[in-house]
């Protein structure tokens, strides 16, 4: 017989099916936050109550040596698995990072490599002796040096795992706090329990009590998870509905951390690792949305992804505790980028179907008006020319006479029209949108780039005759540009003074000699027609010019539409 029963040994049972338990509860459960380290935690448990109660229950050295050494999986994993655990559940999942994690358990894993070979070297503990004389037979040992490396990594681990969990606990606004409470208590019992026995306080006839006092952590947990959802902060049938939902889900802490996403809100964003990150990190449209009263939001945002403009539609609610008070935000996220799309196609038709029905009307309105008026025309030519022949040259004056009144009618009509035609895009479009479209122009055929481009616009809204005139001052200044100046710069700009508007086109070309240009015949440059627009906003234009700067400058009362001179909008 190498084993005998010991009473004892069915608490630590207990104790081990109670951690075990808990363990397959986090598995089952492990896509909520930090579930997996902490089932990790419980495995260390059981594999610790099961061994100290063979250890317990062992007659020989061999065999109490073997399960002895066991053990030591636990006293070194197991403060690493309580503080990545506590790290999670105080709102500090970023720092549980693979390297860090990697780093901890280096002293682990060098002692527990170490314990198999101390009856040759020594390094953990020495001088082994088996004690006989009591019911129980005792391994007895003395610690060798690096058993007191493993206990102080071990310890501050611990230590540093109880303050964390106190600062949650303590800290009201943290919306940790229902789990720090639980895990302090937990933390606490199990680390208390062992500092006892290392300093020599044995009670129950001299055992370890510390495998007992994992069920009672054990215990805390359970109570933990229906009191107040200690492993979830999310839904339990999460994996059933977040994971396979479209819509994208991202939890944020009142800190601006991310508690958790779900795989659609990772795709959108292209997230590889979201958890613990700034959600202005990932997202500085997103976090500018995050929730700082309890007041819902819905918002529409826009940005790139991997090169690529995306649109989200965003629904923003504030987590809040029973007292009111926000601690996180829930954000759900649609991707409405090919619904964008469709909308812009549908106004492309639209607007061509509008485009070609003013086609045809047009095409409608010359048959019915000029085809007629062309029609009369003939007639009255016809009349006169049998006038002339007749020798009636009164008659023939008259029906000349009437003719030319026609024709006048018409001239004036189609003028009008014209304008109609000419004016209908700037009713209903602001000034700033028509100069940018005059300065994109620019930059396409003029080979700027987007920066070299500048204007510098008043929020202000035009009358229609305002609007005309000035496109068309700016316009044909761009094409003196283009065909002239060489400039690799333009700057325009719309200020008001106290009683005039004052319009800049300025660019650093080679100039050119501005005494000559305005009183030219032919308008040097094409820049006497700007002369004629001013005029028709009751202003006046100035062009300085010199080799590297060129200033085109109109002034224009102000809170004056001007006269609608429709014929200088028709050349």
């Amino acid at each position: 017989m190498h084993y005998q029963f010991v009473p004892y040994t069915i608490f630590l049972m207990a104790s081990a099916f109670m951690t075990f338990a808990l363990a397959v509860y986090g598995m089952r459960h492990r896509h909520a936050l930090g579930t997996n380290i902490l089932a990790l935690s419980m495995l260390i448990g059981t594999l610790w109550s099961v061994a100290n109660a063979l250890e317990i229950s062992a007659l020989t050295v061999e065999h109490k040596f073997f399960w002895a050494n066991l053990q030591y999986i636990a006293y070194g994993l197991g403060p690493a698995a309580w503080f990545l655990t506590t790290c999670q559940f105080t709102g500090r999942a970023h720092w549980v990072q693979r390297k860090r994690v990697f780093a901890l358990l280096i002293v682990p894993a060098l002692t527990i490599f170490l314990v198999w070979f101390d009856s040759a070297w020594g390094l953990v503990r020495t001088g082994f002796d088996l004690n006989t004389a009591g019911r129980i037979y005792v391994l007895e040992k003395q610690y060798g040096p690096w058993f007191f490396v493993h206990f102080a990594q071990a310890y501050a681990l611990n230590f540093a795992s109880i303050f964390l969990a106190g600062l949650a606990a303590l800290n009201r606004n943290s919306v940790y706090r229902g789990q720090a409470l639980f895990l302090l208590g937990g933390v606490s019992l199990v680390v208390a329990s062992n500092l006892l026995y290392l300093a020599g306080v044995r009670l129950a006839a001299g055992h370890d009590l510390t495998p007992l006092v994992f069920s009672v952590a054990a215990g805390l947990m359970f109570w933990g998870i229906y009191r107040v959802d200690l492993f979830s902060l999310v839904p339990i049938a999460r994996e059933r509905v977040l994971e396979a939902m479209e819509t994208g889900v991202i939890v944020v802490n009142a800190a601006g951390r991310v508690v958790d996403l779900n795989p659609a809100c990772c795709r959108m964003f292209a997230i590889k690792e979201g958890v613990g990150a700034l959600l202005k990190d990932i997202s500085p449209e997103l976090a500018s949305l995050s929730s700082k009263e309890a007041v819902d939001q819905h918002q529409e945002i826009t940005c790139r992804v991997q090169g690529e403009e995306r649109y989200h539609k965003v629904a923003v609610s504030a987590i809040t505790d029973q007292r009111g008070h926000v601690r996180g935000t829930v954000m759900a996220i649609t991707d409405i980028t090919a619904l964008k799309q469709v909308q812009a196609r549908l106004i492309l038709e639209q607007q061509e179907a509008a485009i070609a029905q003013e086609r045809a009307r047009f095409t409608q309105d010359l048959h019915d008006n000029l085809g007629q008026t062309l029609a009369f025309s003939s007639v009255q030519v016809r009349a006169v020319r049998r006038e002339l022949d007749r020798g009636n040259a009164e008659k023939a004056n008259e029906y000349l006479r009437r003719l030319g009144e026609v024709l006048h009618q018409v001239q004036r009509e189609m003028r009008d029209y014209v304008y109609g035609m000419r004016t209908g895009k700037y009713e209903n479009t602001s000034l700033p949108v028509l100069l940018e479209k005059q300065a994109n122009r620019l930059k396409e055929h003029g080979g700027f780039s987007p920066e070299s481009v500048v204007l510098e616009l008043p929020e202000h809204t035009f009358g229609l005759n305002e609007k005309v005139q000035i496109c068309q001052i700016v316009k044909e200044a761009f094409n003196n540009i283009l065909k002239h100046s060489s400039a690799t710069r333009v700057w325009v700009q719309l200020q008001p003074g106290l009683e005039n508007w004052v319009l800049s086109i300025r660019d650093n070309g080679v100039g050119f000699d501005a005494s000559q240009v305005l009183g030219a015949q032919h308008g040097g440059f094409g820049l006497s027609i700007l002369s004629e627009r001013a005029k028709v906003l009751g202003g006046k234009v100035e062009i300085i010019s010199q080799p590297g700067r060129t200033e085109i400058r109109v002034d224009f009362p102000r809170n004056n539409g001007g006269l609608n001179h429709a014929h200088h909008d028709c050349r």
